[in-house]
């Protein structure tokens, strides 16, 4: 009888958390539906020309090339990729990703293929900036105009381009995230509590793409009102069958690897590779301002570089002294945002947030050669901080932060665009 009555109430719990999921996804306004396809189209116009008139997505067998990192349709279905087995999650919560490019990819395997794997992606990105906007307008209250420009930078970033066309865990975590991040945050404004279903809920979601993800939502409890240890007890238990679960599959994918692929590495082995991204060398410096933040935004020219085996397009490692000067001012601005709105409650989600990715880059220096990609973990956090800014100036300095947005805005339009368009020149000419 306990077995049965903990199944019914999953279940209840699955419903009611699924309306709020589909309240959360359901357009409020026509200024939403249009501004989705307005970065839908741009998104898809550009993947669509680089897939058709380059092989910067597609890469014929036997070549190497995975740009930026990122791996690309060949390497989906031939050597793992997003399908890694260290993401043990991946495939059991997120059937539709793993259905449509693993039936695509085994039935065409060529273009057709990619087109559905570039819509899937496009979809992500595009959806996670109209949550952007929501978030702008519904939980920080700004006005239509501003939240639209800062959409409207945020979908100008060199990293949220990318995303839109790459075929990888990323476009769903920056998805996922802001979801969850918009989710939570409308639940505190409506209750003034945080429900720790809810909690167990995205953590689940967001933990089956990267798994170190599931760690952001539950750090919401921290934001009840109720006594710390509490607090720790709840976040223990919505986290306790996410670690089971991860330990399970975990545990499950080897022995099944050890029977069927003995030859091949484990997952546990797999995991064990990962110490090669662990990053101490006296570069770690130059990597944290240039690559983990600037080139998030900004892209410096992209060049062929030896990364591990392959040689795949990177950013230069450099930034011109008044572009350094460009990207320490946004800094600076996410900073003061930060501290002046430190007892808010949504800005201290949001730091939460991405206080795990500085933990896990910054303490543990882990990914910061591949700092790029891993800016769809946390770099919604640029337009949201901004826009809370608002909150904490007088209103006659609003103009001058408007102007300072629509410079950034152009700035990143103008610099990103600019160097797709000389990457377009020369990967054209490789294919003539």
């Amino acid at each position: 009888m306990n077995i049965l009555a903990c199944i019914s109430t999953l279940l209840r719990t699955l419903r009611i958390e699924m309306r709020e999921v589909k309240r959360t996804l359901y357009p409020v306004s026509f200024t939403e539906i249009a501004l989705f396809l307005f970065f839908f189209l741009i998104y898809g116009f550009i993947g669509y020309q680089l897939l058709f008139q380059t092989e910067l997505i597609d890469v014929p067998n036997g070549r190497a090339g995975s740009y930026l990192g990122y791996d690309n349709l060949f390497h989906l279905y031939t050597r793992g990729g997003a399908f890694d087995i260290s993401h043990p999650f991946f495939s059991l919560f997120h059937m539709l990703k793993t259905l449509l490019i693993t039936l695509f990819t085994i039935v065409w395997k060529e273009k057709p293929s990619s087109i559905i794997c570039l819509i899937l992606t496009n979809l992500l990105t595009s959806g996670g900036l109209v949550l952007i906007y929501r978030y702008l307008k519904q939980i920080a209250a700004l006005a239509t105009h501003r939240a639209l420009l800062l959409t409207l930078f945020a979908g100008s970033f060199f990293t949220t381009i990318v995303l839109s066309f790459t075929m990888e865990t990323y476009p769903f975590s920056f998805f996922l995230l802001i979801f969850s991040l918009l989710m939570l945050s409308r639940e505190y404004k409506l209750t003034g509590h945080i429900k720790g279903r809810t909690v167990f809920f995205l953590s689940f979601l967001c933990g089956g793409v990267t798994i170190t993800n599931a760690a952001k939502p539950a750090t919401a409890i921290l934001l009840n009102k109720v006594p710390f240890l509490h607090k720790i007890r709840t976040g223990f238990k919505v986290m306790l069958p996410f670690i089971a679960c991860v330990l399970l599959f975990l545990g499950i994918y080897t022995i099944k690897s050890k029977i069927l692929t003995p030859d091949e590495p484990s997952p546990i082995e797999t995991t064990r590779q990962l110490n090669q991204y662990f990053i101490h060398d006296n570069t770690f410096g130059k990597q944290a301002l240039i690559d983990f933040w600037g080139n998030t935004v900004i892209t410096t020219p992209l060049s062929l570089q030896a990364v591990g085996e392959e040689v795949v397009l990177r950013p230069s490692e450099y930034l011109h002294a008044w572009q350094n000067g460009v990207v320490m001012l946004l800094l600076i601005l996410i900073i003061a945002s930060a501290c002046l709105n430190i007892r808010n409650k949504y800005v201290l989600l949001i730091l939460m947030y991405v206080g795990i990715d500085l933990i896990i880059h910054f303490i543990f220096r882990y990914g910061m050669n591949e700092a790029i990609i891993f800016g769809g973990h946390w770099m919604f956090i640029i337009p949201l901080l901004i826009g809370w800014l608002y909150k904490q100036l007088p209103v006659r300095m609003y103009r001058i932060l408007d102007l300072t947005i629509l410079f950034y805005f152009i700035f990143t339009l103008v610099q990103n665009g600019m160097e797709f368009m000389r990457l377009w020149e020369e990967l054209t000419k490789e294919l003539i």
